[in-house]
């Protein structure tokens, strides 16, 4: 069952960071899996980005860019250090295979409450994506977040440089097509654009029809997986 975290408004400097904490927090308390570093990163930049195509902001200051391996921002490790200083995750390390060092996120003590309130909207948004993002391969989670229009817009730039770009901030509005490299082909592109969006309407639009989707199956979705999980026993 997941947690769920009520709103509480906080207006205070420190607001954005505990929001970010708040979202850490429910990710790992509602995940059926322990997550590594790259993980988080990616679960908090999706949820950031669609956050974005909901509601036209951000829910924190995070400013994702470019790092070799996908989107980055250091804020969110310094609010995994953080949670892990409260007691509230715990975080493992192990040397990998390549000779690395491994991260492993697990939730372990429910924080006080009204310390990391998540808003309502934000936590609409989290379950989506940990509803998204919980059966997928690690792989999966990299690919899911490179899927994302500010990401492929640099991978198709790289792709025409042969080099990657790295340090560039990662426009969270963008949700039309990735970077072209003639004057016609992004003409083409727009007119593309502007036909899906006669179509589907607006872009917010067609997010909101996403997340409602997956409103209105989630009952489905709940009885299909007790089914399941019936069967499996």
């Amino acid at each position: 069952m997941k947690m769920t975290l009520m709103h509480k408004e906080k207006n205070n400097p420190s607001s954005s960071f505990n929001e970010l904490k708040s979202l850490l927090t429910y990710f790992l308390a509602n995940s059926e899996k322990e997550l590594g570093r790259t993980e988080i990163m990616k679960y908090v930049y999706s949820f950031e980005y669609y956050f974005y195509q909901m509601y036209g902001k951000q829910l924190t200051d995070l400013k994702f860019n470019r790092y070799r391996y996908g989107p980055n921002e250091s804020v969110v490790l310094d609010a995994v250090s953080g949670l892990q200083e409260e007691g509230i995750i715990q975080v493992s390390k192990d040397e990998n295979y390549y000779g690395r060092l491994s991260y492993r996120h697990k939730f372990v003590m429910q924080p006080r409450a009204g310390s990391y309130d998540l808003p309502e909207q934000a936590e609409f948004v989290a379950s989506f994506i940990l509803d998204r993002l919980g059966n997928e391969s690690y792989e999966g989670v990299i690919n899911f977040a490179y899927s994302t229009p500010p990401m492929a817009e640099i991978l198709k730039e790289e792709e025409l440089v042969g080099s990657k770009i790295l340090g560039r901030v990662l426009d969270m509005s963008k949700t039309g097509p990735v970077f072209k490299s003639t004057r016609i082909q992004k003409e083409e592109a727009r007119r593309r654009l502007k036909a899906q969006q006669r179509e589907r309407g607006s872009d917010e639009e067609y997010y909101g029809h996403l997340l409602n989707q997956y409103i209105n199956f989630e009952d489905t979705r709940g009885r299909a997986i007790i089914a399941e999980s019936n069967l499996s026993e």
